[in-house]
């Protein structure tokens, strides 16, 4: 049973892992739209995208849990009859699968996505991938720069109120459900993504790097990828209720679903603790590390917000207002916060 068990498992996980290819695929998909025009392939293409990507690698995340927790503890048995907090968690998710999601994010971040996809990728260049003469220290530098800057911003958006008051929403789930993973508005990732713009571009460019593309840099690039779909379903299991620090593995190399559950946990001893998104390094080396109390399960730890303005309506319509306009509001009563402390000459921190 046990070897059935751990077959099941890695299975599901190759699943997994060739699902989120598809979804990572969707988006070039749509870009080659715009330039295929003919009758044949629209029909072909609508074949194609009939079956939702994203939706398919959410469900495939699901059954990875419901196989190593059961169904008792499973995310999957929380979204049959969902609490206020699992319901904001499918609303966010729901809002990241849609179809045309690239112009809702650019309404919903009011406009900042759009000024990064439309005007600073188009206008900016910074690569400075011509001081690298080989395909493998390009996305090497790449891979570790993207870990650095993803690691600081996360601590900047617990540190800067104003963040933290657009973060919170991402902190207020009292549940891990795998959608914890997507709960975030697009009005902050607008925020983000025009933070790590500039450190990004160091290391990309319109062409093709430098070296000619032969045998070595294929590699070099199909390891990239496997390493960007590893780092993508390790964030939705992050995110899940499996019961695993991956041991080593997880104390010192990558982050491990309990590792992040006590960065949700509402527990003093564990805030601003546990950054790292994908790899556990930068949190050992900045000294933000925390393993669980060892008298403590680390499964039981309650995670949540401890002064929670979310989950408080228990209703379709009450999750769409919090989702749409409560996190404004969060966000424009910390700014006027800010701004009357800075003119009393006080500083603010996040609570």
């Amino acid at each position: 049973m046990r070897i059935l068990k751990v077959l099941a498992w890695w299975l599901s996980f190759v699943a997994a892992c060739g699902l989120i290819i598809t979804i990572e695929a969707h988006g070039q998909l749509d870009r080659f739209t715009h330039t295929h025009h003919g009758v044949g392939f629209v029909i072909v293409l609508g074949l194609l995208l009939a079956i939702p990507a994203r939706v398919i690698g959410v469900v495939a995340a699901f059954v990875i849990e419901l196989l190593l927790v059961g169904w008792e503890r499973s995310a999957l048995r929380s979204v049959i009859r969902p609490s206020a907090s699992v319901r904001l968690d499918m609303l966010s998710t729901l809002v990241m699968l849609l179809l045309p999601q690239r112009w809702l994010g650019y309404l919903l971040s009011f406009g900042l996505l759009f000024l990064v996809n439309s005007y600073l990728a188009a206008h900016v260049h910074l690569s400075a991938t011509h001081l690298l003469t080989a395909w493998g220290l390009q996305i090497a530098a790449l891979v570790v720069l993207q870990s650095l800057v993803s690691y600081w911003l996360h601590r900047l958006e617990h540190a800067v109120p104003a963040l933290w008051a657009l973060h919170q929403f991402h902190h207020s789930a009292d549940r891990m459900t795998l959608m914890t993973s997507a709960r975030g508005t697009q009005f902050l990732k607008g925020i983000e993504m025009g933070i790590v713009f500039v450190p990004m571009a160091l290391l990309t460019q319109p062409t093709l790097p430098t070296p000619a593309f032969g045998t070595a840099g294929f590699v070099v690039v199909v390891a990239y990828f496997i390493y960007h779909i590893a780092v993508s379903t390790n964030g939705y299991l992050a995110h899940s209720n499996l019961d695993t620090d991956y041991g080593w593995v997880g104390r010192w190399l990558i982050v491990s679903p309990h590792m992040h559950r006590l960065h949700h946990a509402t527990e003093a001893r564990y805030h601003d603790k546990n950054f790292g998104n994908d790899v556990v390094i930068w949190d050992r080396l900045f000294g933000t590390y925390v393993r669980c109390d060892p008298t403590q399960d680390p499964a039981s730890v309650p995670i949540g917000l401890e002064q929670n303005p979310f989950n408080r309506r228990d209703s379709l319509l009450g999750s769409v207002q919090e989702y749409f306009i409560t996190t404004l509001v969060v966000f424009w009563r910390e700014l006027n916060r800010g701004r009357t402390a800075s003119r009393r000459g006080q500083l603010v921190a996040p609570t």
